[in-house]
This record gives C-alpha cells, sequence and structure tokens, in this order.
C-alpha cells in the first residue's frame, strides 16, 4: 500500500513538471531592447578622473552590465536630474545588485562624467 502511495506521488510530480516545461517552452520569447545608444562605445577612459571616479567607474560597470550593455548608460545624454530618476528607476528592478548607497555613487559618477567627458557630435 505504501510503495503504491508513493509511486503515485512521483508519477504526480513528473506529471506536474512535464506540464510545466510544455508551458514554458510554449512561452512567447521576447527579444532584448535595443536602444541606439547601445552602439557605441562601451568604455570610458577614466585616466584623467580623480581616484574616487575611477573606483566608482568600475563599480558603475559591474552592476549596470548586469541587466543591459554599459554602452547604454556610456552614450546617454541625460541632465543630472535625469540620471538621478534613471538609476533609482534601475535600483528597483529585480537582480539589480543597487542600494542606496550604490545608487547614489553610481548616479555621483554619472553627474561628474556627464559634466567632464567630452561627447563626439555626429
Amino acid at each position: 500500500m505504501q510503495k503504491a502511495i508513493v509511486w503515485g506521488t512521483v508519477l504526480g510530480i513528473i506529471i506536474l513538471v512535464g506540464i510545466g516545461m510544455i508551458y514554458a517552452l510554449r512561452a512567447p520569447r521576447t527579444a532584448p531592447k535595443n536602444y541606439p545608444a547601445d552602439k557605441g562605445p562601451n568604455v570610458i577612459d577614466v585616466t584623467a578622473y580623480p581616484a574616487k571616479m575611477q573606483e566608482t567607474y568600475e563599480r558603475f560597470r559591474n552592476k549596470c552590465s548586469r541587466c543591459h550593455t554599459v554602452a547604454r548608460p556610456i552614450n546617454s545624454t541625460f541632465t543630472p536630474e535625469e540620471w538621478r530618476k534613471y538609476v533609482y528607476k534601475m535600483m528597483r528592478k529585480p537582480g539589480s545588485g543597487l542600494n542606496p548607497k550604490t545608487a547614489e555613487q553610481i548616479i555621483e559618477f554619472l553627474i561628474y562624467d556627464t559634466q567632464h567627458r567630452e561627447r563626439k557630435t555626429k
């Protein structure tokens, strides 16, 4: 009797996993969004930046590359207030790895970079 209950439970679990896999495989896949900024350079030469900003640049690259290309923020031309809104929006996304302290450091770097890096215009 106990063997029948165990085998029935195992069979039920296998069936449920199979149904879940079928639904997962049939779910429509969405292509990642591409933005014009994604096509630009994905690095910044920060050798002339203060040591603190060079350190923060590495943190920025590590955190921001979790969700999108680093080229996206590097090639965006936001105002300081837009950077603040954007980074806090990113902080709310699951898996971003951002907390308020890190977000503020990244915002500080992005604002500094916006004010000091020469952007080439086409």
